[in-house]
């Protein structure tokens, strides 16, 4: 499926790397799959680039509930037909959902649209000078044309600096998140305000969690790894993407 949507549709920024893009989408579907209990987050969405392709699974999956089996009409199998757990690393999660139980998944998106914040001391790096406060702007409106433009239905927009969001703002229980918040405050707060909202078995990516230029996005994320490693299940790392199942 995946494949065939990279092929299919194209990119809306150069923002994301699709190799990247690639393993992003694979952890949402490992997620949808496996029937982990909740919706899906992303705090820090620029124009959608990424946005849009998660929604377009999640169409497909919303389209399959209420059917004889989400993961078959998912993943375009015949009633009937099995297939193996999914696993990715050391981690591994069974289904024991009926298909009765299976809900409507909704997707939330977050971002100031001003563009980068003021970097702190934890983001220096000799290589990331382009990166600047008020950099990568983009409009609410443009995020909201891109959808129209592909016939998708709008997720849920929030407008607001990271560090003003609260855990209010979050749906009640989060199954998958990625975060795209570039500098550590970012990317802090993005823990912050999830964390109490975690589903069991949620799979956080965080973006440029291996990139030289962005240290900040890698101290963030080690912080909260330390603090909460009862938490966690497994961590890696794949491209320059740090992925977090926890328990």
């Amino acid at each position: 499926m995946i494949d065939e949507l990279l092929r299919k549709h194209r990119l809306v920024s150069d923002q994301v790397d699709p190799r990247e893009l690639k393993v992003i989408l694979r952890e949402f579907l490992r997620v949808l799959e496996n029937d982990i209990d909740g919706d899906a987050v992303e705090l820090g969405c620029y124009k959608g680039t990424t946005s849009l392709f998660l929604a377009r699974i999640l169409e497909k999956y919303n389209a399959s509930v209420g059917h004889f089996s989400s993961r078959d009409r998912l993943f375009g199998r015949q009633k009937g037909e099995r297939d193996l757990p999914v696993t990715t690393g050391e981690m591994s999660v069974s289904s024991e959902k009926n298909d009765t139980e299976k809900t409507y998944r909704k997707l939330y998106l977050y971002d100031s649209f001003a563009g980068l914040p003021e970097k702190t001391t934890p983001d220096n790096s000799r290589v990331g000078d382009n990166f600047k406060a008020g950099e990568l702007a983009a409009t609410k409106s443009e995020l909201i044309r891109n959808f129209k433009k592909e016939n998708l239905t709008l997720p849920i927009i929030k407008k607001a600096w990271f560090k003003d969001l609260t855990d209010s703002d979050m749906p009640n229980k989060i199954a998958f998140a990625f975060f795209d918040g570039d500098f550590y405050e970012s990317i802090r707060d993005s823990f912050r305000v999830t964390a109490p909202q975690f589903a069991p078995h949620v799979t956080i990516v965080i973006d440029d969690y291996q990139n030289e230029a962005l240290p900040g996005a890698a101290r963030a994320t080690d912080e909260w790894l330390r603090q909460n490693s009862t938490r966690v299940k497994n961590f890696r790392v794949e491209q320059s993407l740090g992925i977090i199942y926890l328990k």
